[in-house]
């Protein structure tokens, strides 16, 4: 026999279906980057932006940037700084996020995002889709 688990809701109770996670962990994924060798920052704002950069390269401008989808879409957004367009992480697995950023901090031109090949041959690219223009502010 199987057992299910239920749930006990109240008659006329509002409920959600599917509860809106708060995204990733952006401080945890900032600990991540470090680690892998970047500068990284989060800005810790309403909708949560990662800001990264390598370090082999003196100081500059930030050349990645990560953070939440905007509601009521879940997941998250990662792609350079000032891209056209960015791509979208559709689970908000930290480390997933944290790779990704890692991949394009460390392109040889990282004002362009990363191919979605280059994804998959980091074994990155399960639940990754390009997103629409202007989804991220710099």
């Amino acid at each position: 026999m199987i057992s299910v688990p239920t749930l006990d809701i109240a008659p006329g109770e509002d409920v959600d279906p599917f509860p809106h996670r708060a995204g990733p962990d952006l401080e945890l994924v900032a600990v991540i980057v470090r680690r892998a060798g970047l500068d990284c920052r989060t800005d810790g704002g309403p909708r949560g932006h990662l800001r990264a950069r390598r370090t082999d390269r003196g100081p500059g401008s930030w050349s990645v940037i990560a953070g939440r989808c905007p509601a009521p879409t879940q997941g998250a957004l990662v792609g350079p700084v000032g891209g056209s367009w960015t791509w979208q992480l559709r689970d908000t697995d930290e480390r997933r996020l944290a790779a990704l950023v890692v991949l394009q901090a460390l392109r040889d031109d990282p004002t362009e995002p990363f191919t979605h090949d280059e994804a998959t041959a980091c074994g990155l690219a399960d639940g990754l889709v390009r997103s629409v223009p202007g989804t991220v502010d710099p």
